[in-house]
């Protein structure tokens, strides 16, 4: 095995200890008896490291304690010698023809990939592969190239790419399964637990258990636990522990973000307060906690399972309760509401098996994601109705206990408000009885029949068209955003099922007991989950940070500010917006020069300027000229002049045309006013000045 350090001087240290942490990790997994090694490491030119495959370690220190004194190379890579050299390595007459020879290529930087060096670069890796030797390109660091390592891999080799702050043990295993290639243990854990498998097996399980309660809602009710509740039960619990499983999860999540966050502010807790760091934790566990509860239930998903939980918990103490206090089913409310109960858990189950396989799907997952949405805008108007309701039931319950007491000398109301109120919600529905109206005083019929065509109008005509209209137009904007909405949720779906456990339930009541264990032999702390060991936290943000602002730097040297609009209804908005700021704008300006008189010819050449708006195309200066100047050019850049420009908020004249002088930006609507002290076209023995409304901003002679 053959180590090349291809590194250039100028990297962080941290880039050069991870490589050399990670072959002593590889020097360590294959041993100093099975393996040679060699390193090739370039320092002014010279190969640095005296490890090679000309000696023989006589154990497996001395490698790695030569690896450890390495030093970082100080001057530049050179890629093609370090390949020459590889080529000469493996030629030395102890490297048997019959070994399996491994190069594994660490670099740091972007290589210089014209035509030329790119055919050098290939003729170089053919020379190596006539060799039977494969090579490993790894990539460390935000400034190489993973299409680029790929050209030097060969046909068993992989490329890989590494941030200089993951973990050794990482790499290191991520370098040997290049080599030697992957598992079958591996293999599986790769391929079964990506959150597609993950969806597919929770899935599955959700269908499981739906038939499960199917089949219950088919059988009599008992007052012992049947079969199918026994089943039933072990599936719960399965899901509370996934739930909870879940929500710590997100809890530990919040707790290294708000380290990392502290981390890289670079304060500690006792250093940023003087009160307790307990306390300190304290406080801020007190604050994460409704946060990870909102962010819990952000999800509609995790609202469902909630609240089917909720129910079945409800149920299974009523089943409790009935299995002890109760021997007949007949005359056994208990056991009939815990019946009830199974039938709304079934009705929820099925909404939580099918809507999230269908919010999948590209086309009827929007169909879906409309639908919450109209259900929400339903809830709203939903209050209206009650409103509505109430307002026209009082008078005409008022009415019919007035007619009482009038005919009969009775005034008692019994149940009538409650009867109008249940017929004019059966009223919207079209399912309601006029008869049901009449009396026998007419004018109480006559008032009761019209506050009813009222109601009528008022609810079924406006209210129910309001909602249709309300309901098409979220439906038309949750289709105008389509992808939008659709990418969004299946974003969240895989971030879901890619912290989730693999273990689907109910075998999960055996993994997350298993994991704990084994967390607390191994001594870390309980619910640890799969934190990868040795990882940089902070480190890998602020590498995240510096990767994002190096994308958006070379999006601006391509693109420029020509942002993608995300929806066209927000630019439809701004030009409506625009169009009548400038209506208002422009009704200001008629009134501001209504005194010097608003015709074109009397503004053209006025001493007061309202200015709307600039931008980078829109340059606007003010200032004061000779009589012969070229009217293109900017004032203030040519001897004899002097001019305020917009864009650049400084006054500029004759002495200092190439800066000019700082003075308070302009801002839109402000008004600027250029006098003169004496007439025009007359030496000025007086200084002109520039004004922003009330206050002089410069006052420069001619």
């Amino acid at each position: 095995m053959c180590f090349v350090l291809t590194l250039d001087k100028d990297k962080p240290k941290k880039e050069f200890d991870l490589i050399k942490e990670t072959m002593s990790y590889i020097v360590q997994k294959y041993g100093y008896q099975s393996a040679s090694y060699c390193v090739i490491l370039r320092k002014n030119n010279e190969l640095i490291g005296d490890i090679n495959f000309e000696e023989r370690c006589s154990c497996e220190a001395t490698p790695q304690k030569r690896i450890a004194e390495l030093e970082q190379p100080s001057s530049p890579a050179l890629l093609f010698k370090d390949l020459d050299d590889v080529c000469s390595a493996f030629r030395a007459p102890n490297v048997r023809k019959k070994a399996k020879k491994v190069v594994v290529c660490f670099l740091n930087y972007t290589l210089d990939m014209s035509m030329e060096k790119t055919e050098k670069l290939q003729d170089l890796v053919e020379d190596i592969k006539d060799m039977q030797v494969n090579i490993v390109p790894v990539g460390i660091g935000e400034d190489a190239k993973l299409s680029e390592l790929k050209k030097m891999a060969t046909k068993d080799g992989t490329a890989l790419h590494f941030g200089e702050y993951e973990s050794p043990e990482t790499l290191g295993t991520a370098v040997i399964q290049g080599i030697e290639g992957k598992d079958i243990y591996e293999k599986y854990k790769d391929y079964f637990t990506t959150p597609y498998f993950v969806f597919f097996r929770d899935t599955l399980s959700y269908i499981t258990l739906l038939v499960l309660h199917f089949a219950l809602c088919l059988s009599p009710s008992t007052v012992s636990f049947s079969r199918l509740e026994r089943v039933i039960l072990v599936f719960f619990v399965g899901r509370i522990v996934m739930e909870m499983e879940q929500f710590i999860s997100a809890k530990k999540n919040a707790v290294k973000a708000r380290k990392v966050k502290r981390n890289s502010v670079g304060c500690t807790p006792l250093e940023c307060s003087p009160e307790d760091p307990q306390e300190i934790n304290e406080a801020g566990n007190d604050s994460l906690l409704p946060k990870t509860f909102i962010g819990y239930f952000s999800d509609r998903w995790n609202v469902l399972d909630f609240i089917t939980l909720v129910l079945y918990l409800i149920t299974f103490v009523l089943r409790m309760t009935t299995l002890r206090i109760s021997t007949d089913v007949s005359g056994n409310r208990l056991l009939v509401v815990s019946e009830y109960f199974y039938g709304f858990i079934a009705m929820f189950l099925t909404i939580r098996a099918f809507g999230q396989v269908i919010e999948r799907l590209r086309k009827m997952g929007t169909i879906q994601i409309a639908l919450f949405f109209i259900i929400a805008d339903v809830l709203a108007i939903f209050w209206q109705f009650l409103a509505m309701i109430l307002a026209f039931a009082l008078p005409m319950t008022k009415i019919y206990v007035a007619e009482k007491a009038y005919t009969s000398g009775r005034d008692s109301a019994d149940s009538f408000w409650w009867n109008i109120a249940t017929h004019l919600s059966w009223s919207l529905l079209g399912l309601a009885d006029q008869d049901w109206l009449d009396s026998v005083d007419v004018p109480s019929v006559f008032l009761v029949r019209l506050l009813y065509g009222f109601f009528l109008i008022m609810a079924v005509v406006l209210l129910v068209n309001m909602m249709i209209a309300l309901l098409s137009n979220t439906y038309q904007q949750v289709q105008d955003n389509s992808l939008h909405e659709w990418s969004f949720k299946r974003a969240i779906i895989v971030r879901t099922y890619s912290k989730n456990n693999p273990i689907p339930v109910p075998l999960n009541i055996l993994s997350v007991p298993l994991m704990v264990l084994w967390e607390i032999i191994l001594g870390s702390p309980c619910c640890t989950s799969f934190d990868t060991p040795g990882l940089d936290e902070a480190g890998r943000s602020r590498t995240l940070d510096k990767l994002v602002k190096k994308l958006e730097r070379r999006y601006f040297e391509k693109y420029g500010y020509e942002f993608p609009l995300t929806e066209e209804r927000k630019m439809d908005h701004l030009v409506r917006q625009n169009e009548g700021g400038r209506k208002m704008t422009n009704q200001i300006v008629r009134e501001i020069f209504q005194t010097y008189g608003n015709k074109a010819k009397k503004l053209a050449f006025g001493r007061r300027v309202l200015i709307q708006g600039t931008g980078e195309r829109r340059i606007i200066a003010l200032g004061v000229v000779n009589k012969s100047f070229d009217c293109h050019k900017m004032p203030g850049l040519s001897i004899g002049t002097v001019g305020y420009h917009v864009d650049d908020g400084k006054i500029f004249e004759g002495g200092c045309s190439e800066v000019g002088r700082e003075i308070e930006e302009i801002v839109a609507g402000s008004e600027k006013e250029v006098e003169e002290k004496e007439g025009a076209g007359k030496v000025f023995k007086k200084p002109p000045y520039i004004s922003l409304g009330a206050m002089d901003i410069c006052a420069s002679p001619l």
